[in-house]
């Protein structure tokens, strides 16, 4: 088991699932040194054994892997159905694409921005979110059900649910209406008023990057299936605690925070950047870590992502303040320092003013 749970590591989840030919697991994982992995695709590379080798479901191995001698955990994440909220998201990006599923399907920026969007806690928590909960797979399944669920379409219809079909009928019946919702839906994901949810990336050529809002929540989300060292997830946990924290300290000043995604043309690179300070245009990297090696990979990031974002400001927060050499480095590239001084308190440290 063990073995195969260092080649899963070595090659990553799809070379993996791939090699042994497994599908995704729906609802069943081993967790082991607080990562996830497949469990049926485990079992079966561990002991040789095919996918149609298997009588049971990932139930049916789950339950062996639970038993007390083997010492591994098994995790359960239920398959959860689309909520209503849900659907007129994704039936506002279809209809807004002449009622046609985005051609791109799950590597479409669309498809992708929303699976981002519906990372956030709202509907479901998080400890409910599998590591497939909402994929761009998923997302790009659902705009299939409602592009089939028109009227006119003539082609073979997919299975979308009675709710599907409604939240269609809704939208001819009442576009205007049903648009508004979706703007309101999408401002209590991010935590925005709704007139700021309706910006959207504007015009752009082909090839030209797609930049859009994100939860700040859906960072710690998607990091569930990383895989770093021991004491990288240590700091991956970390930072998503700062993060927040930052957060809720600039809500009390009325200013709000989000995250964004940066989708390069090659549409397979996403950079994601922690967080956004809508109220200063900054731009800002956070670390787990006020070490140097983190502050400089913060500042490298940083100056990345600039390129991509409009902003006055750039930033990197750290738990802590990183000490004079690091705060001079940061200040030489005109980058600030934010850094916590208790929990749930802030200093700045800000580049010279240009002469």
């Amino acid at each position: 088991m063990l073995a195969a749970i260092a080649e899963f590591d070595e090659l990553g989840r799809q070379a993996f699932l791939k090699k042994y030919k497994f599908s995704k697991a729906k609802s069943y994982y081993l967790e082991y040194n607080e990562r996830l992995y497949d469990s049926k695709a485990i079992v079966g590379c561990a002991l040789g054994l095919a996918a149609k080798d298997f009588t049971g479901g990932d139930k049916s191995v789950a339950h062996r892997l639970e038993q007390p001698d083997l010492g591994f955990t098994v995790r359960y994440f239920p398959v959860l159905d689309w909520t209503r909220d849900e659907i007129v998201l994704a039936c506002a990006v279809v209809e807004a694409n002449g009622w046609r599923q985005p051609t791109r399907h799950e590597h479409d920026w669309q498809v992708i921005e929303l699976s981002e969007l519906l990372q956030a806690p709202l509907f479901y928590p998080l400890d409910q979110h599998g590591p497939d909960f909402r994929s761009p797979a998923s997302v790009g399944r659902k705009t299939a059900d409602i592009a089939t669920s028109h009227p006119d379409y003539r082609g073979t219809k997919t299975r979308g649910g009675e709710l599907t079909v409604e939240v269609v009928r809704d939208f001819l019946a009442r576009p205007d209406e049903m648009r508004a919702e979706a703007v309101r839906v999408r401002a209590k994901l991010l935590g925005h008023e709704p007139a700021i949810a309706t910006v959207e990336p504007g015009p752009a050529a082909a090839g030209d990057p797609k930049v859009f809002d994100v939860p700040v929540e859906a960072h710690r989300a998607v990091s569930f299936m990383t895989r770093p060292r021991a004491d990288e997830r240590t700091a991956v946990r970390r930072e998503a605690q700062l993060m927040e924290r930052y957060r809720k300290w600039r809500r009390k000043d009325g200013c709000e925070v989000t995250g964004k995604v940066i989708v390069l043309p090659e549409r397979t690179i996403q950079l994601r950047i922690d967080l956004f300070d809508l109220d200063r245009a900054e731009l800002i990297e956070a670390k787990g870590s006020a070490g140097r090696d983190y502050v400089r990979t913060a500042l490298g990031q940083v100056l990345d992502y600039g390129r991509y974002v409009d902003h006055k400001r750039l930033a990197v927060m750290l738990p802590e303040h990183p000490g004079s050499d690091m705060v001079e480095l940061l200040l030489s590239c005109r980058i600030g320092c934010i850094y916590e001084t208790s929990k749930g308190k802030f200093e700045r440290v800000e580049p010279p003013a240009e002469v």
